[in-house]
């Protein structure tokens, strides 16, 4: 179950920071003194490019046909092509292909003996200048020559996105519905680069193992599933045929508990070694939801939800509605469980009649971690936390400056999505062992989730398109 309500669903608009390219001019290298090169006095320009789906400022001249020629330098950089002077020309590989420019001769070409693709090169005080489409063409990619902002593009990137998870901290699984069920595909947190990992219909979400080799879902007949995110091969490990909601992971990885049962009643899990099933808690408390499991396993928050009172006159033909509800009492309350107690019983925490979502354990289970909603338009999300020692302790505030939007947790730190100004939201970071925050973003106003990885890795999903925090700036692999 995502931890997504409807109530804080947001527009999808993602400012992505500009990957700005200043850079020096080019050095004079050695190799190129052998072939004398004809320099110009030509002022350069900077134009914008969408480079695999983000913009970059690459240094640009015109060419003699009037199109527009680019930084061989700064065209490397912006696609990640390794670039390596040779005697007389230089050469740019990616990913197994190359592409050579000969500045002497001014061409590009396939390789060092093959016919030119372009005779478009200039060189510039030193700097050497290239047609983008005929490099771009040698490297196996794409090129679009838009009025607006020319489209490089090397690397085939997803289109559309609806759910993503960090699987370790290189790749994410990104999961879209299909007209068979549902798609899941392994991509690259650096280029976008995307492969299938599993078509499915019917299946539950893929939740990823603790150290990113594996994945685990369960089919429409509950039978539990592992699948190995390398060679994506799937193995099943139980037959057990209840209803498991809300898979989580052993710390161990041995293990994965759920909420089983139509009504979410039990607290299980399954052994991965011989697929047996057995309960950790059966209270006879329907509705649990939002489970979260310490890092030792014997730990479990979650909430339960009680369903309202719903009255009707007999003497009334149901099929008329006319029926009435009393909703009060409803409101989603915080539990604890340690199944290592002695007591061997689940204590509420919470009694308020605020809406409580986000629900997170700290990896010690000494806390809970959530965001508290009222019915009050006027009121703000709050981050608060709940000590799990006794169920008499008071919810800690643990972030009200700013209406929180979504709460969620990774390397002992807390990552909270929240307004920001009339124009903007933002990402603050809060320390879950010492207290405190800092921002870590402004962006957009309508940014729909962000995605932590255990090791604190971000992402944040909007419109369909995928971005990941790079060294503070985003940056889409998705179109």
């Amino acid at each position: 179950m995502r931890k997504v309500t409807d109530s804080m669903q947001m527009k999808k608009v993602l400012a992505v920071s500009m990957l700005a390219a200043t850079l020096g001019a080019t050095a004079v290298n050695p190799v190129f003194a052998q072939t004398p090169v004809k320099q110009e006095a030509v002022q350069f320009s900077q134009t914008t490019f969408l480079v695999n789906a983000n913009p970059a400022v690459l240094r640009t001249i015109q060419g003699a046909s009037g199109t527009t020629l680019v930084s061989v330098r700064d065209f490397a950089k912006a696609i990640g092509a390794a670039l390596q002077p040779a005697a007389g020309y230089v050469t740019l590989t990616l990913e197994g292909k190359s592409v050579y420019v000969n500045p002497g001769a001014g061409t590009i070409a396939a390789s060092s003996t093959s016919p030119a693709l372009s005779s478009d090169v200039k060189t510039v005080n030193y700097t050497i200048f290239a047609d983008p489409s005929a490099l771009v063409e040698a490297l196996g990619g794409t090129y679009e020559a838009d009025a607006d902002a020319p489209a490089i593009a090397t690397v085939e990137q997803l289109t559309f996105v609806e759910h993503a998870v960090w699987a370790g901290g290189t790749r994410l699984i990104v999961s879209n519905s299909s007209d068979n069920g549902r798609e899941d595909y392994l991509v690259n947190a650096a280029n976008g680069k995307y492969e299938l990992l599993l078509s499915s219909a019917g299946t539950s979400d893929l939740v990823v193992s603790p150290n990113g080799q594996n994945a685990a879902y369960t089919d429409a007949n509950g039978a539990v599933y592992v699948i190995d995110l390398n060679s994506k091969e799937s193995k099943q490990v139980s037959t057990d045929s209840s209803i498991k909601n809300e898979l989580q992971w052993s710390q161990d990885g041995t293990a994965l508990f759920f909420l089983q049962g139509d009504k979410n009643s039990i607290i299980a899990k399954v052994n991965l070694a011989d697929g047996t099933v057995s309960k950790v808690l059966e209270d006879k408390v329907d509705y649990k939801a939002n489970l979260d499991v310490s890092a030792d396993g014997t730990k479990f928050a979650f909430t339960v939800n009680k369903q309202p009172k719903v009255t009707a006159d007999s003497n009334v033909d149901v099929a008329l509605d006319d029926v009435a509800i009393d909703a009060a009492g409803t409101e989603a309350q915080v539990y604890f469980y340690n199944a290592a107690a002695a007591d061997n019983k689940p204590a509420q925490l919470t009694k308020d009649t605020d809406d409580k979502v986000f629900i997170e354990l700290s990896a010690d289970g000494s806390k809970v971690y959530y965001v508290s909603v009222t019915a009050d338009d006027a009121s703000i999300g709050k981050a608060a936390s709940v000590s799990t020692a006794g169920t008499d302790a008071a919810s800690t505030s643990v972030f009200a400056q700013k209406d929180v939007y979504q709460l969620a947790q990774g390397a002992d730190r807390l990552y909270l999505l929240t307004s920001n100004d009339d124009s903007s939201n933002a990402v603050y970071e809060v320390d879950a062992l010492i207290g405190g925050n800092k921002l870590l973003a402004a962006i957009s106003d309508s940014v729909s989730e962000i995605i932590v990885s255990r090791h604190g890795h971000l992402a944040a999903l909007i419109d369909g398109q995928l971005a990941v925090s790079v060294n503070g700036q985003w940056k889409n692999i998705t179109q």
